[in-house]
């Protein structure tokens, strides 16, 4: 467990409940908070109807319903101020573009390199 006086709450959203678990799991061995969603419109509505808002979220970029680039405009655009990590495969570098137009924190391949997701969520966590 982390020494910080509060966990940091993250929402990782996938449609990839093999990817969930990993993440989830991983990331509370870490100490943090983990809740999850299956696509980007269960994410909104956890967003939008949490008792305590998220820290970071990290979202797919290819989910059905709402996809990665769709639900980030809307959690912005709804007021949605904290970290995001795009975590997806295969993004091109118009997509990479795109998403970093939308203030993202990070992108991270998957699958990503040994440690690289928990040391960017600890790194994220610092300068919280």
């Amino acid at each position: 467990m982390t020494t910080q006086s509060r966990a940091l709450h993250i929402l990782v959203v996938d449609d990839d409940v093999y990817v969930l678990g990993l993440v989830t799991e991983t990331l509370q061995t870490e100490g943090y908070e983990v809740e999850t969603a299956l696509d980007g419109q269960h994410a909104l509505q956890k967003i939008s109807h949490g008792n305590r808002p998220y820290d970071l979220i990290i979202v797919d970029a290819r989910m059905p319903h709402l996809d990665g680039w769709g639900f980030i405009v809307q959690a912005r655009a709804g007021g949605y101020k904290g970290k995001i990590i795009v975590f997806s495969a295969y993004l091109d570098e118009d997509e990479r573009l795109r998403y970093r137009h939308l203030e993202i924190d990070r992108i991270i391949e998957k699958p990503p390199k040994a440690g690289e997701l928990t040391d960017v969520v600890r790194e994220m966590a610092a300068a919280h």
